[in-house]
């Protein structure tokens, strides 16, 4: 009892005696404390202090007692406690500031907790550091007033019911609060040297400490700073550890003050947590040194990652001996500063902005006027205001600055009060190198502001984006006005895989289509930036998979369907690899109850992606379940081999029949380029109804081709298959379907050619039967290479002239040598007749007489754009009103209940 009693003693004596500290317990000749003894878990145990025997164990030399106390945490208590409960209160008057030492065998974290009647104080710290002695403190003077604690409550490893591992601590100390007593954390900052001490350090920690600051001066005059010693090797490194996911949504931008008297990288590394590592550098060069620099490394682009530590490396990857010093200060993660708005309206337009046509059908910009509705998301005073004309592809466009650029920031934001009826906003961004991209924003509600996000991600590395359109719900036809407000750039918010449809073909690419599970090398395998953006894999900003080779011989990384894989038609392996050294390749098939195919191959050419194709037309039909890629296959692998890989993907054989009909998904290339087009660049493709049905083609779907009046002879389109195509050596021919205004020399190319096979340069077919379809077909037997493989096909169509005015050109069935493009089956060929109309030229009203089985008519220009749709429950006359069309030729086509086109007629508005 006196030995129990003996430290309360003392404590009660502190104020008289001037004394600066108190050891509560230290353990020297026993426990001083009661722990555990009216209620706690487990049992505390003095032992010996195993630093003694190991000083690698205390590299801060902070503990040198013989005895200290070991403590098990029970299993299955989440919060297993140890307590001491004393007979006489804790004054924590002026004596508020508590410092512990544990040794613990798990990063993790633990509890500090004073508790009495009615009154509590408890602060976390975490744990980075294993199998160390490790001081941390606690400032309680917020508890000064507390006049009943009475308990002392540690709880390692808080909240996990699982765990059972041993923690020793020593020297629990209470002493007068210091000069950071009271010190609100601030978020921001995780380590000023002084005061905002708020993060803790992991691997390092023993060569950083806090010293008054050698040079207070230039940018950087704060009393304290840290003082960090570089370990040898070219990767020792200091790890800042926030024990859980860092807040990266909120704040991505790492900041530090450093004095370095040495030039090289300051590289900046997230990791842990769930998301794949990063890595950025700063280069710290001659003009930087002997001086206070301030470093902002920009990571916004990990926005929605899960990382919960901060590595930092100087002088990166340079093998030093060790010793140099660095001075590191006021170390943060901070929120990236809002970008300027692109528009606010509050001086009036920033931007230049119009209608994206005739006002009459496009819709009329009103220019800036009061809110009409400042309440809700938006309270400034101007505002865009926006009244729709007769298209449902309405909308405005404004240049962008000169300094526009996606970078860091690939989310464009805007406010908007739409009327009745609206669903969809959509934001376009045009790039002459690109032509236009564009992203849709739902409205969630109308006749109120909401904010709209359009995440741009997937066009970052476009550095020429030049104007940005706005189209006001290209599926609502209404002469309302809308109002826009607030369009600025930021971070993406707004996930770029959530609204993305898998693609059963990619197994993965490593972005948005993960569509796979991995069930072996999992371990093995991280996401990265791409690492060589040359070559076949030349985007920047793709993500990749970085594959560490464990070192023994079979080694692989395993896809698993879950299912048999169907190889009826996709059985064509192809897998980006890039290697740094010539290994063999093993592909294999398993699962199922069909016996295993294994495909070698080998890797010859080294630091560069390489694609291989693997042939599996030989499995179709067995039930494999799971593909299986053996890096370095049967070989003992040295430590550390390191693979990328990307876009695993099935693709078919390669084509010898229907390349295009437009009808069926397999048959319908979509992504069509313009070249030499003038200001038509960049005119998304498009899939119209049949303008002209007849005998040569009585398809319901056509593509269609613009050419315009100020572009070159040479202007054209090409789109590049999804898998190869080649011609039989007997017919070298392909046929296609074409309908024009004028008769014309239509060129054909094929291009893409592989594994050495010619180009054919321009091949020409005559045109002769203006307004009505006619089959064309180019011969290709001399300018091409007999069983060659090629990706892309090309079209210009009137190679000799330049128009006068743009024109609108119709393709169909593009088929090689005697194939046909038919329907296939599953898709049933409908008897489409001309509808009859009247007057034709038209005015004002325009009379259809044989509406049959329709129930909606829809009227299209000649670039495929619906320009109005018509709902009709008649079944035998119908007028439309076309006087608020603009004069030219148009499309009007009818549908069925079903969707299916029952006939069609061109009309000219005058």
């Amino acid at each position: 009892m006196k030995r129990r009693l003996f430290p309360l003693i003392w404590l009660s004596l502190l104020p008289l005696l001037g004394m600066t500290q108190v050891v509560l317990e230290d353990f020297e000749g026993g426990m001083k404390l009661p722990w555990n003894q009216a209620f706690g878990d487990s049992t505390l145990q003095v032992v010996a202090n195993p630093a003694l025997a190991d000083s690698t164990l205390d590299p801060l030399m902070l503990d040198s007692s013989a005895q200290v106390g070991s403590y098990d945490k029970v299993a299955g208590k989440a919060y297993s406690l140890l307590i001491a409960v004393l007979d006489d209160t804790l004054d924590l008057s002026t004596m508020n500031k508590f410092r512990i030492q544990v040794f613990a065998s798990k990063a993790t974290s633990f509890i500090l907790k004073l508790e009495g009647t009615g009154e509590a104080i408890e602060k976390k710290q975490n744990i980075a550091v294993t199998n160390r002695w490790i001081e941390y403190s606690f400032d309680f003077s917020a508890a000064a007033n507390m006049t009943t604690l009475t308990k002392i409550i540690l709880f390692f490893d808080p909240g996990v019911a699982e765990s059972s591992d041993t923690y020793l601590f020593d020297n629990l100390i209470q002493e007068p609060a210091d000069e950071c007593s009271g010190t609100v954390p601030d978020p921001e900052i995780l380590d000023d040297y002084e005061c905002q001490r708020n993060t803790t350090y992991g691997v390092g920690f023993q060569n950083i400490k806090a010293i008054d600051n050698p040079f207070s001066e230039g940018i950087n005059t704060s009393a304290k700073v840290g003082e960090y010693t570089d370990g040898k090797g070219p990767w020792d490194a200091l790890v800042l550890d926030n024990g859980a996911a860092l807040p990266l949504a909120e704040r991505n931008q790492i900041q530090v003050k450093l004095y370095s008297t040495i030039a090289g990288v300051f590289k900046f590394k997230l990791e842990g947590g769930t998301s794949a590592a990063i890595e950025k550098d700063y280069m710290v060069t001659e003009d930087e040194l002997n001086q206070w620099i301030q470093i902002s490394m920009d990571f916004s682009d990990q926005a929605n990652a899960n990382q919960t530590r901060i590595v930092f490396f100087l002088n990166a990857g340079v093998d030093v001996p060790g010793g140099d010093i660095y001075y590191l200060d006021d170390i943060k993660l901070v929120a990236k500063p809002a970008a300027a708005a692109l528009e606010d309206f509050e001086d009036g337009p920033k931007l230049d902005w119009s209608s994206l046509g005739s006002e009459d059908v496009f819709g009329t910009f009103n220019g800036a006027i009061a809110n009409p509705d400042a309440s809700g998301a938006n309270t400034s005073a101007m505002v865009g205001s926006y009244t729709k004309g007769t298209s449902e592809f309405g909308g405005v466009q404004a240049d962008l600055p000169l300094d526009f650029n996606l970078g860091s920031a690939p989310q464009m934001n805007m406010q908007v009060w739409a009327p009745e009826g609206a669903t969809s906003v959509t934001m376009k961004l045009f790039s002459p190198s690109q032509g236009l991209k564009e992203v849709d924003a739902d409205i969630t509600e109308t006749g109120a502001w909401v904010d709209l996000n359009f995440n741009f991600v997937d066009f970052q590395a476009i550095n020429d984006f030049e104007r940005l359109e706005i189209v006001f719900d290209k599926a609502l036809a209404s002469a309302d006005t809308w109002y826009f407000d607030n369009i600025s750039q930021g971070e993406q918010t707004v996930d770029p895989c959530a609204d993305v449809t898998p693609i059963p073909t990619i197994f993965d690419d490593f972005d948005c289509q993960r569509n796979v599970e991995i069930t072996g090398g999992s371990d093995a395998l991280e996401v990265v930036a791409n690492p060589d953006a040359t070559g076949i894999n030349n985007d920047p900003l793709d993500k990749v998979g970085k594959y560490t080779d464990p070192q023994d011989q079979w080694s692989a990384l395993v896809y698993n369907v879950g299912s048999a894989i169907d190889l009826t038609t996709y059985n064509q392996l192809e897998v980006k690899i890039w290697s740094p050294k010539a290994v063999p390749l093993l592909f294999k098939l398993e699962g199922g109850t069909a016996a295993a195919v294994e495909i070698w191959s080998a890797i010859e050419t080294t630091n560069a992606w390489v694609k291989y194709s693997i042939d599996f037309s030989g499995a179709i039909g067995t039930d494999h379940t799971r593909l299986a890629i053996f890096f370095n296959g049967g070989q003992d692998p040295e430590a550390g081999d390191v693979y990328y890989i990307d876009d695993i993907v099935w693709k078919r054989q390669p084509i010898t029949g229907c390349l295009a009909n437009f009808e069926t998904p397999d048959a319908s290339p979509s992504v069509w380029t313009y070249f030499g087009n003038g200001s038509l660049d960049g005119t998304a493709f498009t899939i119209v109804a049949n303008p002209g049905p007849d005998d040569v083609n009585s398809s319901d779907s056509v593509g269609v081709a613009v050419e315009a009046n100020d572009g070159n002879t040479w202007a054209g389109m090409y789109t590049d298959f999804e898998s190869l195509y080649s011609l039989p050596t007997d017919n070298m021919t392909i046929r296609a379907k074409v309908w024009m205004d004028h008769a014309a020399k239509v060129i054909m190319k094929m291009e893409g050619a592989q594994d050495g096979a010619m180009n054919s340069g321009d091949t020409p077919a005559e045109y002769t039967t203006p307004n009505q379809w006619q089959e064309l077909t180019w011969d290709f037997s001399a300018n091409t290479t007999p069983g060659g493989l090629y990706k892309r096909l090309t079209l210009i169509f009137d190679i000799d002239n330049v128009p006068s005015e743009n024109k609108t050109y119709f393709f169909d069935d593009i088929a090689i040598a005697s194939s046909e493009c038919g329907a296939t089956s599953g898709f049933r060929v409908y008897d489409v007749k001309p509808i009859q109309i009247a007057p034709n030229p038209v005015q004002n009203f325009l009379m259809v007489r044989n509406t049959n089985e329709a129930s909606r008519f829809e009227i299209h220009n000649l670039l495929g754009q619906t320009i109005k749709v018509i709902q009709t429950n008649s079944p035998y006359e119908l007028s439309i009103d076309v006087t608020d069309l603009r004069s030219g030729v148009y499309v009007l086509t009818a549908y069925d209940k079903a969707g299916r086109l029952q006939g069609n007629a061109k009309f000219v508005k005058e």
